[in-house]
């Protein structure tokens, strides 16, 4: 199995390597700096000591500041840590060594439970503390400018892990949100592929039905016709099973001549009388979508009406199909409902009208795919009416 490189891993996983890193590189600085300090000013070996033991414990902590470390890991650090700033105080040494104070409190108080201001504020009190009791070699003065400089100091540390925090926060947003987005474009394609398999076998299962039907009704009084019909069906259950063999494998292209073509042949061969009145116009931007327009159209035709004549009128930038089988005014269906959806994010419309059993759908994408200052989508979407002359939304 091939190794798998720091490139090939998640993102998520990247960034918190990095962070952590961050973490441990800085208190491993701050350790090697101030064994440096110490030792070039003379400090007891003791000090030295306790500042290396103090930084594994810090470096551990470092480790565990997105979950929160174990109970006697935190406390391990913040005890060995406060010890040590209190002793260099004591002792009269560098004061930097309050910064492994402050890194440890930075930790605790940005994981949850402890992320209330209160335990800040205590943790600051502690780091005063030092300031009120004799150094050695007489007390020392304590001026509020002495104060002010450890509370900025762990104040200035807390908002480095803060704001770290809130940063990692986003990042995991941003990460659920790409995360959704993929999981959306999966959706949508597993969406687009079954509408697609629907189309292609709703409308050739539900023609193969009538032509067997129609081949039962004829056995007996005319054998030739029979088989004729039998002939029908079996060649368009071979095409439908070639259509879903390229549709599985992506090769399947919509357009509106290929859908023109195959409606036209589904519609003769369920006995409907149909005219075709114009031709695809050639490289239209909305060309799939009036293909998409001509196979929803014959799919409600063959599947909810008893039509005996249809009509597909071809434009430049529309499509008409009816038909004189609807016998009743029919709602509107999912099919036609999306279809408009998508028709009104390019700008264009799908209206319906039914009027003396003639049931109308006409699919409109004046300019789709044009730009420029003026050209703004159209809030349209699928519209019915009772009449060609009136219309209402749906």
């Amino acid at each position: 199995m091939p190794r798998r490189t720091p490139d090939r891993l998640p993102a998520l996983t990247r960034m918190r390597r990095y962070v952590t890193g961050s973490f441990v590189s800085l208190v491993a600085f701050l350790a090697v700096f101030s064994v440096a300090a110490l030792t070039t000013e003379g400090a007891p070996v003791r000090l030295v000591v306790g500042v290396i033991a103090v930084s594994i414990a810090v470096a551990a902590h470092s480790v565990f500041w997105e979950r929160g470390a174990p109970w006697w890991l935190a406390a391990l650090s913040l005890t060995s840590s406060a010890a040590l700033w209190w002793a260099a105080h004591l002792d009269g040494q560098n004061p930097t060594l309050l910064l492994f104070f402050g890194v440890s409190v930075g930790l605790v108080t940005t994981t949850p439970p402890f992320t209330s201001w209160r335990w800040l504020v205590a943790a600051m009190g502690v780091a005063v503390a030092p300031l009120l009791v004799p150094a050695s070699g007489g007390r020392p003065v304590v001026l509020p400018v002495s104060i002010a400089v450890v509370v900025v100091t762990m104040a200035a540390i807390y908002l480095v892990y803060r704001l770290n925090r809130y940063g990692f926060d986003l990042y995991l947003e941003i990460e659920a949100a790409r995360e959704t987005t993929a999981e959306l474009a999966v959706v949508r394609e597993r969406y687009r592929f079954s509408v697609d398999l629907h189309d292609i076998q709703g409308q050739a299962l539900h023609v193969s039905r009538l032509q067997l039907q129609l081949a039962a009704k004829t056995l007996d009084r005319d054998p030739d016709e029979a088989r004729r019909h039998l002939r029908e069906a079996e060649q368009l259950i071979v095409q439908t099973i070639a259509e879903t063999r390229r549709l599985a494998y992506g090769e399947r292209a919509l357009t509106l001549a290929g859908e023109l073509a195959n409606s036209t042949e589904l519609i003769r061969a369920a006995g409907i009388d149909l005219v075709v009145d114009g031709a695809p116009p050639r490289g239209h931007a909305a060309d799939d979508l009036f293909g998409h327009a001509v196979r929803e159209a014959t799919t409600n035709m063959l599947r909810h009406a008893q039509a005996e004549h249809a009509t597909i009128r071809i434009r430049p930038d529309s499509v008409m199909i009816e038909n004189d089988g609807a016998a009743e005014a029919p709602r509107v269906l999912s099919g036609l409902a999306r279809l408009g959806e998508r028709f009104a994010a390019i700008g264009g419309a799908v209206t319906t009208s039914h009027h003396d059993g003639v049931f109308r759908l006409e699919a409109r994408a004046e300019g789709a795919g044009e730009t420029g200052p003026d050209s703004t989508p159209r809030a349209s979407s699928v519209s019915r009416s009772t009449a060609p002359t009136t219309g209402r939304r749906a």
